[in-house]
């Protein structure tokens, strides 16, 4: 464990990491090493400035209204369906004209945000503000315009989706550096999805900005002190209710069966083929045209459908599609080909069915959320352990809790991985950080400020004037992924697999299928018509 030194004893960072001990390390573990010896912002510590505690700072960060990091353009915004149904919208800040080698930076935000959460722009602004790298930001589900369209909300557990958006990037630029921001739950997402991916994850680095590391501790947080029982709890429960509200028709498992897609269908559509030709670990080696991704060979042209009708058509458009409107069928390579997309069959399907014990319980829940004699609103810890804990198929809400939790998966983390906790956060207290779990992994390092609250760390102005007019963890993520850069070489890229109706997904990883449709689909699919009764014949 390293710990920063400072001028005081209050402002001192508290730096937690095991340093690699093979004799000859992996440039990552190396790169990591070095920065928690020697980081700038590490060593400078952090100041709050007068009277701005973690409650304060943390309601502060809630209000805070920064200009976006990229605006929003219909042309470089895409819809994706999920393998169960669920759909999320993307934003690109840069069109197809650019340089295909440009780093990539992915920002997944938390909670109570959306693919405008200004935490999250204010982070990304610094890496692609000009066009120095591609941003992308998107949805969880239910999120913003983003209706739930399958029975699924959100949760740390939510692997799946931000696994299908890395994996889209992988498909569209494959010579991108990938890196990853997530804040707050989007932080425990990224170390969940990065940790269970091991060696074969395709992301450079990952930035994690106030993960709730341990939703059993954070729980306890939010129901026994003050300020957090009174007021966080109820205020994102309230807001939780609303976005489950919003898409009630989502969680309608009768409209879900006719509307659910099937990309795995019991039994296999295609053929086995023979062995294929190995895709090459590194996309940035010398490659012949063949082994290019489509999106690579046609790089004018846009990989997914975009909501605007006058935005470049997909790469597959050509071709026939069972799927969705907007949306076509890879093509299926010949005995020895060595293209792209490869026809496949996961062993077990990704999707699991709802039992009778969860379709009972998520109907109960969801009674309680639509019920209008309510006078308060649910907390947000009673909201998770019961229906979102029942939308991912947990009958027990404590189960859920340390099943979606990210403790455990911090050891498995093989890409370097700051992450950067204040110990006055009110949603993850700094006595049950998990220190330990972190210091399994030399590709881990925490930064743990005595204050800044949950997505605070706001900073005085003599800080300002030596760093700029940004907060403390906005300074630090910036440094750590400079540091990164000298990391020349890119991490192994996915085989690519197709199943049916138009969904790809990384071999090894079904749960990860995505496919391309349109705004105007998803609408559709949302509204709910009346169904007819089966027979009673």
């Amino acid at each position: 464990m390293f710990t920063s030194s400072s001028k005081t004893s209050s402002h001192t960072i508290e730096v937690i990491h095991r340093p690699f001990s093979r004799p000859i390390p992996q440039p990552e573990e190396q790169v990591v090493t070095d920065f928690a010896k020697n980081s700038t912002v590490l060593k400078d510590g952090y100041e709050a400035p007068f009277g701005y505690n973690g409650n304060v700072q943390t309601v502060l960060s809630s209000f805070k209204r920064d200009p976006r990091a990229f605006p929003s353009h219909p042309d470089r915004t895409f819809h994706f369906e999920f393998a169960d149904g669920g759909n999320t919208q993307i934003e690109v800040s840069v069109g197809d004209d650019a340089p295909g080698d440009l780093e990539t930076y992915i920002g997944v935000h938390g909670m109570a945000g959306d693919v405008d959460a200004p935490y999250l722009h204010e982070i990304l602004a610094p890496f692609v503000r000009d066009g120095h790298a591609r941003g992308i930001v998107f949805n969880l589900r239910g999120c913003g315009d983003s209706t739930a369209t399958s029975p699924a909300l959100h949760h740390g557990g939510s692997t799946s989706d931000l696994g299908a958006v890395i994996t889209w990037v992988t498909m569209k630029w494959p010579k991108s550096k990938i890196y990853v921001i997530g804040t707050s739950l989007g932080g425990v997402i990224t170390a969940k999805t990065i940790g269970q991916w091991g060696d074969g994850c395709p992301v450079s680095a990952v930035a994690l900005i106030s993960p709730v590391h341990d939703f059993a501790a954070s729980c306890k947080a939010m129901e026994t002190k003050f300020v957090s029982r009174t007021i966080f709890n109820p205020a994102v429960g309230a807001h939780y209710a609303k976005l489950v509200k919003k898409s009630k028709d989502g969680f309608d498992l009768e409209h879900w069966a006719h509307t659910r897609p099937t990309p795995f269908p019991p039994s296999p559509l295609l053929p086995p083929l023979p062995p294929l030709l190995p895709f090459p670990a590194f996309p940035d080696q010398e490659l012949s045209r063949e082994f290019l991704p489509f999106a690579q060979g046609a790089r004018t042209n846009s990989f997914m459908s975009s909501s605007s009708g006058t935005a470049p058509s997909s790469l597959f458009s050509s071709l026939a599609s069972t799927s969705t409107p907007g949306s076509s069928l890879p093509p299926t390579p010949s005995a020895y080909s060595t293209s792209f997309c490869l026809p496949s069959t996961p062993s077990a399907p990704p999707v699991p069915e709802h039992t009778a014990e969860i379709k009972a319980a998520l109907a109960k829940s969801l009674r309680k959320i639509m019920s209008g004699r309510r006078i308060l609103p649910q907390t947000l810890t009673k909201l998770s352990k019961g229906f979102v804990a029942a939308t991912a198929h947990y009958l027990s809400g404590d189960d859920f809790m340390a099943g979606t939790s990210a403790v455990n998966d911090l050891p498995n983390i093989r890409v370097p991985c700051l992450a950067i906790n204040c110990a006055d956060d009110p949603l993850m207290p700094g006595e049950h950080l998990p220190r330990s779990e972190a210091m399994e992994s030399p590709f881990v390092v925490m930064a743990v400020p005595k204050k800044g609250g949950h997505l605070g760390t706001f900073t005085t102005q003599r800080w300002k004037k030596q760093h700029g007019n940004k907060r403390y963890h906005t300074a630090l993520v910036e440094e750590w992924f400079k540091a990164n850069e000298d990391l020349k070489q890119l991490r192994p890229r996915p085989q690519i697999l197709h199943a049916q109706q138009g969904f790809v997904y990384p071999e090894g990883h079904p749960q990860m299928a995505l496919g391309e449709t349109t705004a105007t689909y998803l609408k559709l699919k949302y509204t709910r018509p009346i169904y007819p009764k089966p027979s009673s014949a």
